[in-house]
């Protein structure tokens, strides 16, 4: 490019022996420049356009906190409760075993062992939570109702949900079968309703009351404590929701004993929709009338252990979220 723009080109004097001096005449090497400068522009654009629509993609999803919440945090907290969610289901099968003794169940073949069947209902929490966090909150504000909001969310969530979770019990309920007679045909994933699908939906709604319609109320409790005063305001709002999510999780507990219970009878699938009906109202009157309080604490305690903290943590990780997007609007 030196040589195209040079009129002449001086010879190496004994006072610079390293250094050319290079006399053009101004108008070709500004010519040059220019096309150089407007190649760089062009290639700058050019690169600008390609990674345009990523960047428009992340900066929309930076702005939608209730978006976020539903992809990362419903994921994060499912999959790190998924020994919990074992447990509850083989406490449906299992009337003998203490809160303890289920756990030890869980992890009898090793810690990873107790996180078993827990890929599907991961992938399933997106939706899920898609559905407790975005599809109440704009089914709430199109109808201005929470427990209209709250129905469509819990059915949503059990049609994206239903099949991953009862596989899962199934394949938490044969890893604690050494016959093979005994283990059980797994759900298929394209069945979205079956056997267990109406309570599935009622602990949903009712698992949800605690974050979405009981907190508020459980907040002005907190705040009466005696040395709340002395938490932040975040510490506060925790502390709401885990104790409006014991609530909700004690009003669940029968709806998902029975979703666990018919997830692993599968001669309910030969019955009738009454038929079905009878046999499981039969089958948790009958057990706890037999067993008394000390199963039904068990049962509470174990159904407290993974609902308070799933909806506690989620709901930590949609406020957080949702705060992030408003700072990004800002």
């Amino acid at each position: 490019q030196a040589a195209q723009c040079s009129g002449k080109v001086r010879a190496p004097s004994p006072q610079h022996p390293a250094i050319f001096f290079i006399l053009a005449p101004r108008t070709r090497c500004a010519s040059v420049i220019s096309s150089l400068k407007g190649a760089a522009e062009m290639q700058a654009t050019t690169e600008l356009n390609l990674y345009a629509p990523y960047h428009e993609a992340l900066r929309r999803l930076q702005k939608s906190g209730e978006m976020l919440s539903g992809a990362i945090g419903g994921p994060l907290v499912v999959g790190f409760l998924t020994p919990q969610r074992n447990a509850m289901t083989l406490a449906a099968k299992d009337s003998s075993s203490s809160f303890v003794g289920l756990y030890r169940k869980v992890f009898a073949s090793g810690f990873l062992q107790g996180f078993r069947g827990g890929s599907r209902p991961v992938v399933a929490a997106v939706p899920q939570f898609t559905a407790i966090g975005p599809v109440f909150l704009l089914t709430e504000r199109a109808w201005g109702s929470p427990a209209a909001a709250m129905v469509m969310a819990s059915l949503a969530e059990s049609l994206c949900t239903y099949s991953a979770q009862r596989r899962n019990a199934q394949i938490q309920y044969n890893a604690t079968r050494t016959c093979a007679s005994e283990m059980l045909a797994y759900q298929p994933l394209h069945r979205l309703v079956g056997p267990g699908f109406v309570p599935h939906v009622g602990r949903n709604l009712f698992a949800m009351m605690g974050i979405r319609l009981f907190s508020p109320y459980s907040y002005e409790v907190v705040c009466r404590v005696p040395g709340t005063d002395r938490m932040s305001e975040g510490g506060r709002l925790v502390a709401s929701d885990l104790a409006s999510s014991i609530v909700a999780a004690t009003l669940s507990m029968p709806m998902n004993h029975i979703f666990s219970w018919t997830a692993c009878s599968p001669e309910l699938d030969q019955m009738s929709y009454w038929e079905r009906i009878k046999a499981s109202t039969r089958w948790i009157v009958g057990t706890y009338r037999e067993q008394g309080m000390k199963l039904l604490a068990r049962d509470l305690a174990i159904r407290i252990n993974y609902t308070a903290l799933l909806f506690t943590g989620y709901r930590f990780v949609e406020r957080s979220l949702v705060d992030m997007s408003r700072h990004a609007d800002d």
